[in-house]
């Protein structure tokens, strides 16, 4: 992503230009604009490409600045389709899947929470504890919350809690592997789009909002805070670069970029002050979808440790 590419440059605009006219409450209306920019199976389509990567973390970057939640469900559709391409089995008739981090504290270690916007027909389950993955069937995944539960971030997502309770099947180590990798590199790229429009929102009021006779972004305090967080997103677009071209840990990335994304937005409800806490304003909604899609992640603690064992070894063993 480090080099110009006029052809990504020209999807990028067709792309913006189809979702800046999406009515987002409506999912079949983001299901029409990302078929019709032809991202919905972007993975497989674009799959040989030298640069698929780039193709997918700009599709995933530019809808997180419409909807992070559509981005979000994007992440783990790619991360799927792409981990299934890895497999030697026939995997065709399930063209139409997403994927899912498990929760580290669940009973039932594959229990996740899905995102279902697009209509999986089968979900790659990933265990961050113990680095193993499944494929499930929609139909053997067994809801784990009331019908009509009401979620504070993500909305567009259709997220679903459920668990896999038959006897399951491992998926071979390179399909998990890529997976993993593409499952925190795309979430991570969620992340830096919802921080860039975070950052923008902040930067535009701050422009407009007049006190004392001048915009408030003139104001020394206020233009260190948003020098703050365009240094924060900054970071996390490098270490988005790095990753993509396989100098960096993507575990490494999705930390940095869960909690830059937090506090990003954190920020930027500070620029806007009271008005920051009301939903006629942006900001709100994405703080709640920032720290939604952290908490997708399996948890920055089980994150952190999987880092740690990377580096250090496991905890009493050899290093």
């Amino acid at each position: 992503m480090t080099g110009r590419n006029v052809e990504l440059d020209d999807f990028v605009d067709v792309l913006t230009k189809r979702l800046v006219s999406v009515e987002w409450s409506d999912a079949h209306a983001i299901h029409s604009a990302l078929v019709a920019a032809d991202v919905l199976d972007l993975a497989q389509e674009a799959a040989e490409l030298e640069d698929v990567v780039d193709w997918l973390v700009a599709a995933v970057r530019t809808t997180a600045h419409f909807s992070p939640a559509a981005a979000f469900t994007l992440a783990g559709r790619f991360a799927a389709q792409r981990g299934l391409a890895a497999s030697e089995t026939d995997t065709r008739d399930v063209r139409d899947v997403t994927s899912a981090v498990t929760h580290p504290t669940a009973r039932n270690q594959w229990t996740a929470t899905v995102p279902t916007l697009f209509a999986p027909a089968a979900v790659v389950l990933l265990d961050r504890s113990t680095e193993r993955a499944v494929l499930a069937r929609r139909d053997a995944l067994v809801r784990e919350e009331p019908e009509g539960t009401r979620r504070s971030g993500l909305l567009e997502a259709a997220l679903r809690t459920v668990r896999l309770d038959d006897t399951v099947v491992t998926l071979p180590d390179t399909v998990t592997r890529r997976t993993a990798r593409d499952w925190d590199l795309f979430t991570s790229a969620v992340g830096l789009g919802l921080a860039e429009k975070a950052l923008h929102t902040a930067e535009t009021y701050a422009g407009e909002r007049r006190q004392f006779g001048a915009a408030i972004g003139t104001f020394a305090g206020l233009r260190a805070i948003l020098a703050e967080m365009r240094i924060r997103v900054r970071t996390v677009h490098a270490m988005l670069d790095s990753a993509a071209a396989g100098d960096l840990d993507t575990a490494e990335l999705l930390a940095q970029a869960g909690r830059t994304a937090v506090d990003v937005c954190l920020d930027a409800i500070q620029v806007h002050g009271g008005y920051g806490y009301i939903d006629e304003y942006p900001v709100a909604g994405l703080l709640r979808d920032a720290v939604s899609l952290r908490a997708r992640g399996g948890g920055r603690r089980t994150v952190l440790a999987q880092i740690a064992s990377r580096r250090l070894g496991k905890p009493g063993g050899d290093t």
